[in-house]
């Protein structure tokens, strides 16, 4: 019977050993993620640097009607880009308002607009851009 609860013990005890190892590399896992912050870059010439796109330095410096067709086929209407994270993989956009947009019924399917008015913010993944126009004329 000593026997018995002796090996229960061992295996209750190297259980919690593989668990507080496998806690200890989860958790630092996570604080490499942590610890990784992407900043974003807001002063259009710095971002011209880190995402070389004609687009980048004429919409970071001009309050404009801006279009970004996306690989899923709609079109990001926006007037601006706020900031290109410095990872080159995101940037922030003021989106456009319903009202600044010329559509038709059927375009708002595929159209991406800000919908509330007081909260223009969006971050895109500029992976999943295809296409940068403008789309006001003069």
């Amino acid at each position: 019977m000593n026997d018995a609860l002796a090996w229960i013990g061992a295996i209750g005890g190297v259980i919690g050993a593989v668990a507080g190892i496998g806690s200890a590399v989860f958790a630092g896992m996570e604080w490499r993620k942590v610890n990784r912050k992407i900043a974003m870059e807001s002063d259009w010439t710095r971002a011209a640097e880190i995402l070389p796109a004609w687009y980048t330095s004429r919409m970071m410096s001009d309050y404009w009607l801006f279009g970004l067709w996306t690989v899923s086929g709609q079109m990001i209407a926006l007037t601006r880009i706020t900031g290109v994270s410095d990872d080159g993989e995101w940037i922030d956009v003021e989106l456009a308002n319903k009202d600044e947009l010329a559509m038709r019924d059927d375009d708002e399917q595929r159209i991406i607009y800000n919908v509330t008015g007081d909260r223009p913010s969006a971050s895109v993944k500029i992976a999943n851009i295809v296409t940068a126009m403008e789309i006001r004329t003069s």
